[in-house]
């Protein structure tokens, strides 16, 4: 089994905050956020449905950019499986616990924030 990445590659974070400039990478933040904390309390059955997978994948991209290298890890997973017709459950659950910790982190680089 591969290692698993740690929540957020830091170097890549602050790269990308830098390029995007401060205000739009705060912009990118809320919108990370948002997905977040929509997924997270997403029923199971929508979770995995269609409207869930398609914010799945929008979250891979996201959380990608923004340096969340375990998140968008676990995103790919289940994007993937989607798209083949079936997700593991083993699977959504890896991205539950990877959302949860994504969201604590997030809520953690805010309140570091100036």
């Amino acid at each position: 089994m591969p290692d698993t990445p740690a929540d957020l590659n830091p170097q890549t974070h602050r790269q990308v905050a830098k390029l995007l400039g401060p205000a739009q990478a705060a912009e990118m933040m809320a919108l990370l956020r948002e997905t977040l904390v929509r997924l997270g309390d997403m029923p199971e059955q929508e979770f995995a449905g269609p409207s869930g997978l398609a914010l799945v994948h929008r979250l891979k991209s996201e959380s990608g950019l923004m340096g969340f290298d375990r998140l968008a890890q676990a995103c790919e997973a289940v994007d993937t499986a989607g798209a083949r017709g079936a997700v593991p459950p083993q699977d959504l659950r890896s991205l539950r616990v990877a959302i949860a910790s994504a969201l604590a982190t997030a809520d953690a680089l805010g309140e570091a924030e100036p």
